[in-house]
């Protein structure tokens, strides 16, 4: 008897084929995602993207992309060894396109997304048994002889580690691109403002700093937060903004001359001479330091910014590039983002936290960043602030005359930086930063007529 059967085909690989609008913008896009990319031939009409043992097809087609009528034009799944460090390095400023967040699926996997300058989703998972938690929890156990028995992400990176044997903690485990001496100058910086009695986090261990995976863990003790609907009131009784205020204008009066040690910067009071002011997430360093890599990120993204948005961009890395650094102006010791966004309200007491990147630096930096961001909310908010801080500090002269100019830095660096994470456009970045530029000359205008009458 004679088999006729076929042979079963063994299939060798598949392309998805994600179609672009713009195969020189959508292949510089890929690459930035750590592919290797080729177009087909000379022409602008097909080409190819390729890491590891996964490869993508990419096709002009201009009657495609984000606004059709469907959500998405192309969508893959990706199965990687470990979605967080994929996110870690597709989230980078400059990548474009917008990478969401990892989370715990129900059917056991560790999932993130990328979607596209045009709109192709990549859905990339890992197996939830790696998923950070998990490796968190192993660490703090083995290190530090405590219970673990639950870890609950606050924010990406930050965990709340609940103890079964004591106070909870905060474990804050930094991507691998921030130096471990620049954390164990936070933990000094901690040490330091506990020994001034000053409302900050507390440091949880004497050794407070440890390195997992090649990236460093700063652990604290949690501050116990009044339940969120009892929140207002709270900051309300512990003396709200004008309190606020006043803290910051008692942080810039803390003496930041550097003591001998042999230790050096990071190991004792010496830490809060060390550059500070800079958002870490871009930076650590003086607030010149986060100017400059706002810089870069715009011109890592460059290549991936479309042809209609290139004269606003243009302008926004013009922009960027003139910024004010309050280069020159009296120091103190600042907190990179002293905003009630980093308030723990406690019962009577409004603790400061996330201190990275704190150290010696302009004071009307973070000053002009807390007017902006309550002004912003309410012109007499920045009012009250700045009644506390008078309490302690008395600003001089070219401090208000540049105070404008500071106040719009950091907004300008935050849009430029939703702008390379392909959250909004530089066209929405530049009419935001003309609307900024307004309210910051009207903080500029009310805080002079404050203090001078004029």
């Amino acid at each position: 008897m004679i088999d006729d059967v076929t042979p079963r085909n063994r299939f060798s690989s598949f392309s998805p084929v994600f179609p672009v609008r713009d195969l020189r913008r959508a292949l510089a896009h890929y690459a930035s995602l750590g592919f290797k990319v080729e177009p087909y031939t000379d022409g602008d009409g097909y080409g190819f993207a390729e890491r590891d043992e996964v490869s993508l097809h990419l096709s002009r087609d201009e009657g495609h992309g984000p606004g059709a009528d469907h959500e998405h034009v192309g969508t893959a799944y990706l199965h990687v060894e470990d979605a967080d460090a994929l996110y870690d390095e597709w989230a980078r400023p400059g990548v474009g396109g917008l990478t969401c967040r990892v989370g715990d699926t129900p059917y056991k996997l560790r999932e993130g997304s990328h979607v596209d300058p045009d709109g192709n989703l990549i859905r990339f998972g890992s197996p939830m048994p790696g998923r950070p938690g998990a490796r968190l929890r192993a660490h703090l156990e083995t290190r530090y002889g405590i219970t673990v028995d639950a870890m609950s992400e606050l924010d990406l990176g930050v965990w709340r580690v609940g103890r079964a044997d004591g106070p909870d903690w905060v474990a804050r485990w930094f991507p691998a691109r921030r130096p471990s001496e620049a954390v164990a100058g936070d933990a000094a910086i901690l040490r330091y403002l506990a020994a001034h009695e000053f409302p900050a986090e507390r440091c949880a261990a004497d050794e407070p700093v440890s390195v997992l995976h090649g990236r460093s863990l700063l652990v604290t003790e949690w501050a116990g937060p009044v339940p969120r609907q009892q929140r207002r009131d709270a900051i309300r009784a512990a003396g709200g903004l004008s309190h606020l205020g006043a803290l910051l204008g008692r942080l810039h009066t803390l003496d930041t001359t550097p003591t001998a040690s042999a230790g050096g910067i990071g190991t004792g009071d010496e830490a809060v001479a060390r550059p500070g002011g800079a958002w870490h997430h871009l930076a650590d360093g003086l607030p010149s330091a986060e100017i400059a890599a706002a810089g870069r990120m715009l011109a890592e993204a460059a290549p991936l910014i479309p042809d209609a948005e290139r004269t606003a961009f243009d302008a926004l890395r013009a922009e960027v590039a003139a910024l004010d650094a309050a280069e020159g102006l009296p120091e103190g010791l600042i907190h990179p983002d002293f905003v009630l966004a980093n308030v723990v309200a406690t019962p009577g007491v409004m603790v400061l936290v996330d201190w990275a990147g704190a150290g010696r630096g302009p004071r009307l930096w973070s000053l002009a960043f807390l007017l902006y961001a309550e002004a912003a909310k309410e012109p007499r908010r920045a009012g009250a602030v700045l009644l506390g801080y008078r309490e302690h500090v008395t600003l001089e002269a070219e401090e208000l005359d540049r105070l404008g100019a500071v106040a719009r830095a950091r907004p300008l660096i935050i849009r430029a930086w939703s702008v390379c994470m392909g959250q909004v456009t530089p066209t929405h970045a530049m009419t935001a930063a003309s609307q900024t530029k307004a309210l910051t000359e009207m903080i500029a205008a009310r805080v002079r007529a404050a203090l001078t009458g004029r």
